[in-house]
Formats: structure tokens, sequence, C-alpha cells
């Protein structure tokens, strides 16, 4: 294993041009939406799924969570050392490459086993971006202004959301045109395999625009040459600071956990309980969540400068606590609705914070971290929104539908109660590590 040259430590170097790092940005922004397209698309894909495979939603939930989160997060921390040694434009290029094939091939599969294989390829390439790409945007900026550009980096989430909603419902209307009338291959697949195919191949473009023009930046601010491989280091960061990056993680995992039930049991919500047909959601949905979540986007890491020009140093974690809370209650709202309207309209009012988590937590994250373990530092995070908050979001509202309140109605009930318990406890962890987070700064 490498690890990084005399050379490569240069922290009087100057920063690589603005224009072009926020080039790099909007490129890897790109990037996040088709990650999360292909993550969630199988969210408006519920009913004929689960009619043509003969599976359940509990079963489904496991297809939208574990069957991705394995490999996300079994990835995640060696991936992490190896964005902290290697060159982290490869790692990132060959992830983009990796979850794109793998959502095609969720296209082949004609057997639960086979899209839950389909899905963990998703996963295994995914799990390159954040620790790799957080990374690289932190050699990009200067500290002040990496949360306006994580913030730009995580509005990728509301474009894929938006174009798993607003695309979806058009693809699933045009792969029922090509099964019909397109090439005789496609006759013998139904109409969501052939969705995969649409959104998946636009994928490996990105990758390759993403090759031909990311350049690595120079790593900086080091405290020393990155270690060989050993868990020591992180280990002696993370118990030393274990109220800090505890509640920080924690905090943004809870809220995490709410937008994958959020990702894959709001449509079918909308369509089982209030009636409302795929591609009518699928337009709903985007044309909402799409503006509401890149504002959000925006606003946050807005606010996170605007407050720590005025010596709020612990601005991350409060933002994180504001929109946690935020976010839980409208949650709440929207599930037990008891009309389409009035759950749009919560949905609505919950996009405004939808990446309030995701833009503080990774600036939170980067911001008390040395360099040469960041990578290692969101790789932890990502592997726990992995393991917890993928898993639990997706799964959880389908068992509780399935196994307590019952199906059909019993799915926004079952929402509501991860809503509720990821709110409380997510926001009371984030309250209680804004202390030991000042504290990092002031010994810094």
């Amino acid at each position: 294993m490498e690890t990084a040259s005399p050379a490569s430590i240069a922290p009087e170097a100057p920063w690589p041009h603005r224009g072009y790092a926020w080039d790099v940005v909007i490129v890897m922004m790109m990037a996040y939406a088709f990650a999360i397209l292909d993550r969630v698309g199988l969210g408006l894909l519920v009913q004929p799924i689960e009619a043509d495979l003969h599976i359940t939603d509990s079963q489904m939930g496991l297809l939208q969570g574990l069957a991705f989160a394995i490999f996300y997060s079994l990835f995640g921390l060696p991936i992490g050392f190896l964005a902290d040694r290697l060159n982290r434009r490869a790692i990132v290029t060959l992830g983009i490459t990796v979850w794109s094939a793998a959502t095609v091939a969720c296209g082949f599969a004609g057997s639960f086993l086979g899209l839950g294989a389909a899905r963990i390829g998703i996963g295994a390439g995914e799990a390159t971006l954040n620790p790799a790409g957080t990374s690289m945007i932190a050699d990009y900026f200067p500290p002040k202004a990496r949360s306006k550009a994580y913030a730009v980096y995580v509005i990728g989430t509301s474009i894929g959301t938006g174009m798993a909603f607003l695309l979806g419902g058009a693809a699933i209307g045009l792969a029922d045109r090509l099964q019909k009338e397109g090439p005789s291959w496609l006759s013998g697949f139904a109409p969501w395999n052939i969705v995969f195919f649409l959104i998946g191949v636009p994928g490996l473009l990105v990758g390759l625009i993403f090759a031909l023009t990311v350049r690595e930046p120079v790593r900086r601010n080091r405290v020393g040459l990155a270690p060989k491989l050993s868990l020591k280091p992180l280990w002696t960061l993370l118990s030393g600071n274990w109220l800090a990056y505890s509640s920080l993680m924690v905090g943004g995992i809870l809220n995490y956990t709410g937008i994958y039930a959020l990702l894959g049991w709001f449509p079918t919500l909308l369509i089982r309980v209030h009636g409302l047909a795929p591609p009518q959601v699928g337009q709903i949905l985007g044309v909402f969540g799409i503006p509401g979540g890149i504002l959000s986007a925006i606003t946050c890491g807005w606010i996170i400068a605007w407050l720590e020009k005025r010596g709020k140093n612990d601005a991350p974690i409060l933002i994180s606590l504001i929109g946690s809370i935020w976010f839980a209650i409208s949650g709440v709202a929207y599930s037990i609705a008891p009309s389409a309207n009035l759950a749009i309209f919560f949905y609505f009012a919950q996009s405004l914070v939808t990446n309030w988590a995701a833009v503080s937590t990774l600036t939170g994250l980067n911001k008390i971290t040395p360099n040469e373990m960041r990578g290692q530092v969101v790789a932890i995070f990502t592997l726990s929104t992995g393991l917890l908050s993928v898993t639990l979001g997706s799964y959880a509202p389908g068992w509780l539908s399935d196994h307590v309140f019952g199906k059909g109605a019993g799915i926004g009930l079952g929402m509501a109660v991860v809503f509720g318990i990821s709110g409380l406890v997510g926001g009371t962890m984030l309250a209680s590590g804004r202390a030991a987070f000042r504290r990092i700064l002031q010994t810094a």
C-alpha cells in the first residue's frame, strides 16, 4: 500500500483555480445524482416488481435496504483507507462504472435473489463516492468555502431523487412502449426491467466525463504522512473525541433513516393509500422535491458559512439539529395525513430541510478531522448509514405494515413511527454533542 509522498503534502501550494474547483463539484454532483437515482429508482417500481416476482413488502424492504446496504457498508472502510492513500479520482471513476453497470443488471433480474445480487453491486460501487469524493472537495476548497461546496455536491441527492420520481413515471411509460414497439429483444422484458436499462446506461457516460475532466488535487493540511494500514490512529482520534463524533454521526444516521423511509415508501403511500397512479406520483414528487431539495442544500451551506463568520464554530451540528427536528415533524405529518394534498404539502415542507443533515454532517466531519483520516471517518459514517439508515429506513416501515399495522393504510403508520423515533433520538444526540464539537476546534 502506497503512502503519500512528501511532495504531495504541500500546504503552501496555491488552491486550485476557483472556477475549475466548482466545475469539479458540479461533475461530482452529477455523479451523486445518478448514484441516488440508481439507488432509489426501485421505490417507484414496488407494485409491479412485487406482482411479477411474487414478493412481500418485507422482502421489498430488504431489496431496497439490506441488499444494497450490505456491500455499501462493508466496502466503506477499506475504500476510506484507499482514499487516504491512493488516487481518489481513479477510485470514484471505478465506483461510478460499477454501480451503473449493476443498475443495468437489475433489468435482467428475474427473481428476488437475482435482483438482490444486482442491488449488492450498486451498493459496492456507490461506497466509493462519499469517502473519496468529499475528501477531494476538502482539498479543492479552503475551509471557509467548504460548506458551500458540500451544499452544491449534496444537491445531487435532490436531483437524483427528483429524477427517480419525475422521470421514473415517464420511464415506466416509455418502457411500456419500448416493450411493445421497440426492438424485438425487449419484448421479453417487463416494463420495470426496461426502466433499469434506461436509468443505468447514462451513469456510464457520467463516469467517462469524470475520468476525462477531473484531476486529483494536492493533499494539504496534513499532520503527517498517511500511516500504514492500521486502525489504531483512527481509534485514537474517535475515542479521544467520542462525544463530538458520535453525536454528529448518530444524528446524521437517524436523519438518513427517515430519508430512506421517505424514498422507499412515500411513493407507495400515495399510490396505495391515496389512490394516485405511479406516473402522477412521479410528477408530483419531482415537481415539489427537486426545488425544495436544491433550496435545502443551498440554504444549509450558506447558513453554516454565515454563522461561522459570526463566530458560531458549532454551526454544522446546530443546523443538523434544527433540520432533524423539522424533518421528523413534517415526516410524521404526511405519513398520517388524511388526504393526498395534505401529504404533498407536508412533503414539500420537509423537502426544505431534507439536505441539511447531509451538508452539515459532511462539513462538520471534515472540519474536525485531519486530512489523512478524512476518508476513513467519512467511510465510518457511510458504513453506519448503510448498515443502519438504509436497512432500517427501508425495512422497518414495510415490516410494521406487514406485522403490526396491517398491509394497506398501515404503511403510513409504519413510516410515522420511524420518523418519530429517529427525530427524537437524533435531536437529543446532536444537542448533547455541541460543546464537545466546539472543544475540538478550540484545541486544534
